[in-house]
C-alpha cells in the first residue's frame, strides 16, 4: 500500500546536478541510512534500450524492456545493480534518452513499485529522485528539495564528468529540466512540506550541515 513505509524514508528530490547524490551519500554515512538513487533505474532502462536499438519513444516496447530487466535482475535488485558502470549510464546519449524513458507512465509505475518494495526491507533509508516526496513516499516525515541555477548545475556537471563543453551541458540541463517539469506522469515539483535548499551559493559542507540539522530535529541520531 502506497505510503505505509514512508516513516522509514528521508526523501530528497530536485533537478539534475543540484547536489542530491553527494549530500545523500553524506547523510547515509552520518545517520546509518541505506542509500538509493532512483534515477539510476531509468538510466539503466535507457542504456539497454540504446544497446538493443529500441526506440525510446515507443512506450510499449520500453515498458516490455523494463519488465524483462526486472525479471532478469530478480525484481528490486534492478535498483541497485552493479552491472552498469556509472560512466556508461551518464554518457551523452543516455542523458538524452532517459527523459523519454522517464515520462512513460507504465515504466514509472513499475519503478515506483520497485522502490517501495526495496524500502520495505530497510530499517531506514535516504532515497533521491524527482518524485520521491511527492508521489512515491508522500507521507515521508522528512523531505528535502535541492535546487540551484541551471548555470551552476551545468558548471558542476562539466567539472565532474569532463565529457562535454559548458555550452552543451547547459543546454542539456535546461532541456532535462523542461522535460522533467512538463511530463504528465509525476512531474518534478517540490512537495509542499519539503525543506527547500538552493545550493547555488553554498558549499557541500553547508548543505550537508543544514540537512543534518533537520534530520536531528526529526529524531534521527548520527551513527557511532
Amino acid at each position: 500500500m502506497p505510503g505505509q513505509h514512508d516513516s522509514t524514508v528521508v526523501a530528497v528530490d530536485g533537478p539534475a546536478a543540484a547536489g542530491k547524490t553527494t549530500t545523500c551519500r553524506a547523510l547515509a554515512k552520518s545517520f546509518d541510512l541505506r542509500y538509493l538513487e532512483s534515477g539510476r533505474t531509468y538510466r539503466i532502462i535507457a542504456f539497454e534500450a540504446l544497446q538493443r536499438e529500441i526506440p525510446v519513444g515507443n512506450a510499449q516496447e520500453i515498458t516490455e524492456l523494463c519488465d524483462e530487466l526486472i525479471v532478469e535482475s530478480r525484481s528490486a535488485e534492478l535498483l541497485t545493480s552493479e552491472r552498469y558502470a556509472s560512466d556508461k549510464l551518464r554518457a551523452a546519449p543516455v542523458n538524452v534518452a532517459v527523459s523519454a524513458v522517464a515520462r512513460i507512465a507504465d515504466v514509472r509505475r513499475r519503478v515506483t513499485s520497485l522502490i517501495r518494495l526495496w524500502a520495505e526491507t530497510q530499517t531506514r533509508c535516504v532515497i533521491e529522485g524527482r518524485d520521491i516526496g511527492t508521489t512515491i513516499f508522500p507521507k515521508a516525515p522528512l523531505k528535502f528539495f535541492l535546487t540551484a541555477t541551471p548555470e551552476v548545475r551545468a558548471l558542476r556537471r562539466v567539472r565532474q564528468e569532463h565529457a562535454d563543453t559548458y555550452e552543451n551541458v547547459l543546454k542539456d540541463v535546461i532541456r532535462r529540466d523542461e522535460a522533467d517539469m512538463s511530463r504528465a506522469a509525476s512531474p518534478l515539483v517540490a512537495a509542499e512540506d519539503a525543506i527547500r535548499i538552493d545550493t547555488s551559493e553554498l558549499t557541500l559542507d553547508q548543505v550537508v550541515s543544514r540537512m543534518s540539522s533537520a534530520c536531528r530535529k526529526r529524531g534521527l541520531e548520527t551513527s557511532r
